[in-house]
């Protein structure tokens, strides 16, 4: 005997079903589907249906985890179905990306509306947004930090794309050290969406970039999903997968500038001991599989600063092996699986160095105006520092003397800065450093 069927749409258009049968979980298109229409690039458009042992790794991609899955069952009871199917079933209509699953003979609804300035602005931003999270139980973004689909509402002022908000909990600034990443990213060249850093530095507000300026819904998929696992397994994998997979999904004409992109943010995850880098942290963006192609950087930040993370070691295998200072197999990987020049890899190493370079003073900024991220700025500046060494193509683990760059933005012990007055430009989403102008 089977559960009711699941509808699944894309762009709003219906184009299958999703039910649960004697333990299998199979999903069928309806007739005359459009290709360009396929819910997943590992399920293209085919009347046979797809059949799995368990839900689908395109539907579990974004099913809550953490804080929002034990707030849903909270509001549920002990009794709701918090299974992935069930959970799909209460989540689907609002995810990332163009596909909206929904209860059989229901219509997708709107993602929650939320005047998006107003909490940004607030005295309490977390709590504002966990009340956010209290009443939006029906959406799904995966992520272990607590997180909300919004669009911006009425008294949002210089926001009119749709937005993500994250905030964190026991590790001191960590909307801050996002944000700082993120900056780095951004002065790398590489695509990254726009943020903005709530006034009390506790909700990082990122733009969603599965929008167009239009409007239109853009298909996402993540690395995890792509390779088959299920999302408990996102960290079993290795930057070999990464090469394969862009490899087998991305169009040729696409492919060295997308491979291009991959060895730089590979390079900067490498940087600024970014510990938590797994398959779900890399995704493809696509209209049709014609023009697949990397999706811009999202969740990269500095683990290692905080006590608990201190000796994390990356995410992701690199020929089996996971070590910071990976400068030479990265090089080869770049060559071997990517097909990058060294001209092409050490202009990415030197962007990223720049980047850290240029974004280490706002650093020291963000510590002045945010007390409590002061000592994770700093620890900040010095993984960065080891981060820098461990790129170039001679890294070897305790071998090198990284850069002062704790000392170069003001922040050692010995050098004790004053706070600066004033606004800092980089949080200003409508000042001279902010992402609009660049």
């Amino acid at each position: 005997m089977s559960r009711d069927s699941l509808d699944v749409y894309v762009r709003g258009q219906a184009v299958g079903t999703l039910t649960e049968e004697a333990g299998q979980y199979v999903f069928t298109y309806l007739p005359d589907v459009a290709d360009e229409n396929q819910v997943s690039l590992l399920m293209p458009v085919r009347a046979q249906s797809y059949v799995w042992s368990r839900l689908h790794p395109f539907f579990q991609m974004n099913l809550p985890e953490g804080v929002k899955k034990e707030i849903m069952i909270r509001h549920l009871g002990p009794h709701a179905d918090v299974s992935d199917f069930g959970l799909l079933a209460l989540t689907g209509a609002n995810t990332i990306g163009r596909v909206q699953v929904v209860p059989r003979g229901t219509t997708p609804e709107a993602a929650t509306r939320a005047d998006m300035a107003e909490l940004l602005a607030s005295a309490d931003s977390r709590g504002n947004l966990l009340r956010l999270l209290e009443t939006g139980v029906a959406e799904g973004v995966s992520g272990v930090m607590p997180k909300a689909l919004m669009q911006s509402g009425g008294k949002a002022t210089t926001w009119t794309e749709d937005f993500i908000l994250k905030t964190g909990f026991d590790l001191p600034g960590l909307a801050v050290n996002e944000y700082l990443c993120l900056e780095v990213a951004r002065h790398t060249g590489l695509e990254v969406p726009g943020a903005r850093l709530s006034d009390d530095g506790h909700v990082l507000a990122v733009q969603r970039f599965d929008r167009t300026a239009d409007g239109q819904k853009l298909a996402v998929e993540d690395y995890c999903a792509l390779k088959g696992l299920d999302a408990v397994n996102k960290y079993k994998g290795s930057l070999e997968d990464l090469a394969s997979l862009t490899a087998t999904y991305i169009p040729r004409h696409a492919l060295k500038e997308n491979a291009r992109r991959l060895f730089t943010l590979l390079l900067l995850n490498y940087a600024v001991h970014n510990q938590d880098a797994h398959l779900k942290n890399f995704a493809l963006l696509y209209t049709n599989a014609d023009d697949v192609r990397l999706a811009p950087v999202y969740d990269i930040l500095s683990g290692t600063v905080y006590p608990k993370y201190e000796t994390a070691i990356p995410a992701l295998t690199l020929k089996g092996k996971r070590v910071w200072a990976s400068g030479a197999l990265l090089l080869t990987y770049g060559g071997a699986r990517l097909g990058l020049s060294k001209t092409d890899m050490g202009e990415a190493i030197e962007r990223v160095t720049v980047a850290i370079h240029r974004v280490a003073p706002t650093v020291s900024e963000l510590a002045d105006k945010y007390p409590a991220f002061r000592e994770p700025a700093k620890r900040m500046l010095d993984a960065w520092a080891r981060g820098l060494e461990n790129i170039k193509p001679d890294a070897k683990p305790g071998k090198t003397r990284p850069a002062p760059l704790r000392q170069q933005a003001g922040m050692s012990e010995a050098s004790p800065r004053v706070a600066r007055r004033g606004a800092n430009p980089y949080v200003n989403p409508d000042g001279a450093f902010s992402h609009k102008s660049r």
